[in-house]
């Protein structure tokens, strides 16, 4: 009997290809939420290092300039975590775009590598079905023959 030959290899070939892309993909956006992450870890500590020096400035004897620059470098401190926090949002829907997407490609290559199973159990049975008759087609022929010569000898 012929070797087992999934016709649609091909497209699973493909579809296991646009997997592993949409699995990196995935992992990317991953990626870059866990740095926008730890990028806006870093702005709300260097946020909060510059309120509380502002606050030791304001209980100590400093001038109202400096004050003032601390205030300006706050503000911009505080638009820069806003930013990075939209930027987080953006980075999640991305995430889980790309995640949904992956887990379609996954579906997809699943549900192929399922039909090749399925067919390769069929094939696998047919064989050993054919393997058998085969078998049995000996024993007869066997038989038979076995049959014969005793007739002849009688």
């Amino acid at each position: 009997m012929k070797p087992f030959k999934f016709s649609l290899e091909s497209v699973l070939t493909l579809r296991s290809q646009e997997e592993d892309v949409a699995k990196n993909s995935y992992a990317e956006a991953v990626g870059f939420y866990n740095r926008t992450v730890l990028s806006l870890e870093e702005g709300l500590g260097g946020l909060e290092q510059l309120q509380a020096t502002l606050s030791q400035k304001r209980q100590g004897v400093s001038d109202k300039e400096d004050q003032l620059l601390y205030l300006q470098t706050i503000r911009q401190q505080r638009s820069y975590c806003d930013t990075l926090t939209q930027r987080l949002a953006r980075a999640d829907q991305l995430k889980e775009v790309r995640f949904n997407l992956w887990m379609e490609a996954r579906t997809k290559t699943q549900m192929l590598e399922r039909l090749k199973e399925r067919h390769k159990e069929r094939h696998t049975a047919e064989q050993a079905r054919q393997e058998e008759k085969a078998v049995e087609d000996m024993v007869s022929a066997r038989w038979i023959g076995l049959q014969r010569q005793l007739n002849y000898a009688v």
